[in-house]
């Protein structure tokens, strides 16, 4: 699996994530990058990353330029648009009041974690089969490896449900 810096189509690796000075240092030599660049960089279209600065989520470009504290925002707001409201990202990111220092952490914190702590943890594939074992399946219509997957696919869809969730009752508590 493809490791990306979150937020972003930059693709790293875990020393990356644990140091990601080494990957924003030379991006950001120039002072900073045009929009064009910086949606190459995140995958967010331009009108996306424009009503953004308008609502106030980013701070406004300086002559056209996206320095390391605006792009690490577009980044968060990219990467936590489908978790949270803008709005609450912001609220969340308002906490510490230093992006960069918080991203760098992220980074630091997903390097170092399990790549998938909760089906690691849990011996996931098991229970699967388990699962699969307790049911006449007819096979004639769809293969058991067919059937594992969608079940893994309903199962991990029903974890982000729940993680999302606990994320959103958490926020809530600041």
């Amino acid at each position: 699996m493809e490791l990306l810096l979150p937020g972003t189509l930059i693709p790293v690796s875990k020393n990356h994530l644990e140091n990601v000075k080494q990957v924003f240092d030379p991006m950001f030599l120039s002072g900073g990058m045009q929009l064009r660049q910086v949606m190459n960089l995140t995958g967010v279209e331009a009108h996306t990353v424009q009503n953004w600065v308008k609502r106030g989520f980013v701070a406004s470009p300086v002559k056209k330029i996206y320095d390391q504290d605006r792009f690490v925002r577009l980044a968060f707001l990219n990467y936590f648009k489908d978790v949270f409201s803008l709005e609450g990202i912001i609220s969340l990111l308002k906490m510490a009041d230093q992006d960069n220092t918080v991203y760098a952490a992220f980074c630091s914190l997903l390097a170092l974690s399990p790549v998938d702590p909760i089906r690691s943890e849990t011996k996931f594939n098991e229970i699967i089969d388990n699962a699969i074992s307790g049911h006449d399946f007819n096979y004639s219509k769809t293969s058991r490896e067919q059937v594992r997957r969608l079940l893994t696919i309903l199962y991990t869809a029903h974890l982000s449900i729940i993680l999302k969730k606990e994320a959103e009752r958490m926020a809530q508590d600041i």
